[in-house]
């Protein structure tokens, strides 16, 4: 029976906060995850528009057709935050321990620390290009790039683990403790049109002349874009857990913030439970919220910039690694500009409480747990207020990302810089640096290494590999982090999708 109340509490909570997970704001495709997230001097066709749209201009790899379609063409997600903690997760939770005593003790504290207060968090973001297209002429080029965008993020203390783990043991919330969580989930698509050109340079022939530089071309890009709500949704829950061996109470106050006809619905409800409590029932409101609102909730408007200096240099100590060595410095500014969810926007509170002294009358206690579920639902977690608020602004991701990157042959190495101008999400005004390398073997095999330090994180090492032809892309990545158990872990994933040349 302790069990089952554990599970009723959580599904409560979550089922009254749609708990999603807010996290890392970097364009992810194959290529950038596979380097280790940057790419500012090196990512070329459609994906340019959300990393450096002056790259339309570019031409990675030197042999890659003027024009570039992709069908689901960018699949990426990547996972961060100090919730996510493999060397806790390596230490306890695959080696077959049984999780009591000192050992669940050990982990929760390597985990959360001592206080049960303490907080950690999980970021996720899903990027999800269903298409791009993008054509480089001599003097000029320009892109067409959708992308739709997730960005989550959840947080609880030691107090809610501790309810997971211990379960209602009277020695850990015998005399109370917090066990709280929070969430925040955006999500939004981007109609992204891009433009470069090239610049005109003075003293493009006295820049020549100098030694190992062959030639330098200089592009300039921007891509606006416009952006549609698709959904969003927020939450904080603070409660005070005691249970000892005669009874358990649970002292709760929450408040979500919801817009469109998931706010109509949570409203009715609480109108028709002011009305008359014994005829209206969540569910029953719950289920007539069908998400056919999605992508009217908000709008928006962005922009990405960039700037990329491109040299043809001739080194020959490194001739050994092909004919074509090509040296480029980029600057770009990405997602600057905002979303306003403005649709029917609610704020669902409720504060309240409920004891249960375990006497379960004359009903078998699975019968008894089954009806006090829907009574806690209903008529304890369910009895909150809805009122009207305000327009909700967002700002994009906003990130300033300095790059370069050296092409030698099959060999090119970059080297990125970045830092945030918010701290939204996983973006951070923590700067971070990531360095990258990938070796073509055999021209269209593309393998990949990258590693990324700083952002307030571990540093992670990335992987990529695939078939990348001059006329069709096919290329997976992976990264992972060297874990610490104060900074926690980042893990992604990405596939190319289907992207053809002509």
């Amino acid at each position: 029976s302790t069990m089952k109340t554990i599970r009723l509490i959580f599904t409560i909570s979550f089922v009254l906060s749609a708990a999603s997970l807010m996290a890392q704001n970097r364009h992810f495709n194959t290529t950038t995850l596979g380097m280790g997230g940057g790419g500012t001097a090196f990512i070329d066709g459609y994906h340019s528009n959300f990393v450096n749209p002056a790259n339309l201009m570019v031409n990675n790899t030197g042999r890659k057709p003027k024009n570039e379609l992709g069908i689901a063409g960018g699949i990426g997600i990547n996972a961060t935050g100090d919730f996510l903690n493999l060397s806790v997760y390596d230490t306890y939770l695959t080696k077959g321990l049984l999780i009591e005593g000192t050992v669940r003790e050990n982990m929760l504290s390597e985990w959360f620390g001592d206080d049960a207060a303490n907080t950690r968090d999980l970021g996720v973001t899903l990027d999800i290009v269903p298409l791009g297209y993008s054509h480089r002429g001599k003097n000029s080029a320009f892109s067409l790039a959708i992308r739709s965008r997730t960005i989550q993020d959840f947080n609880v203390n030691r107090g809610f683990m501790d309810l997971a783990f211990y379960g209602l043991d009277s020695e850990v919330f015998g005399t109370g403790q917090a066990v709280d969580f929070g969430f925040d989930v955006v999500s939004y698509t981007e109609i992204s049109v891009g433009y470069a050109m090239e610049l005109p340079i003075p003293l493009t022939g006295l820049v020549e002349k100098l030694p190992f530089i062959n030639g330098i071309n200089v592009y300039a890009g921007v891509a606006p874009k416009y952006i549609i709500g698709m959904q969003a949704l927020s939450g904080e829950v603070n409660s005070t857990l005691t249970a000892n061996s005669t009874s358990l109470t649970h002292e709760f106050d929450y408040t979500l913030q919801t817009y469109g006809d998931l706010s109509t619905s949570l409203n009715d409800f609480a109108v028709a439970y002011a009305a008359n409590p014994d005829d209206a029932v969540i569910d029953d409101y719950l289920s007539d919220y069908s998400g056919s609102d999605v992508g009217t909730l908000g709008s928006g408007f962005g922009v990405d910039m960039g700037i990329t200096a491109e040299l043809d240099v001739s080194l020959p100590a490194l001739g050994f690694l092909g004919k074509r060595q090509v040296l480029r410095v980029s600057m770009s500014a990405t997602d600057l500009g905002s979303i306003t969810y403005k649709e029917n926007p609610k704020a669902i509170t409720a504060n309240g409480g409920f004891t249960w002294n375990g006497d379960t009358g004359d009903e078998e206690i699975d019968d008894y747990l089954t009806t006090f579920s829907d009574s806690l639902k209903n008529d304890v977690y369910g009895g909150f207020t809805s009122e009207q608020t305000e327009d909700k602004k967002y700002s994009l991701p906003g990130m300033y990302n300095f790059g370069a990157s050296l092409s030698l042959g099959k060999l090119t190495t970059t080297m990125d810089y970045g830092v945030g101008f918010n701290d939204l999400g996983r973006n951070s005004k923590i700067s971070r640096l990531t360095l990258g390398a990938e070796y073509r073997l055999f021209n269209f095999i593309p393998i990949r290494v990258g590693t990324r330090i700083g952002g307030g994180y571990a540093a992670a090492y990335s992987a990529g590999f695939g078939l990348d032809f001059r006329y069709i892309d096919l290329t997976f990545a992976a990264s992972a982090v060297n874990t610490t158990a104060d900074k926690g872990t980042t893990l992604g994933v990405a596939m190319s999708g289907l992207v053809i040349r002509f």
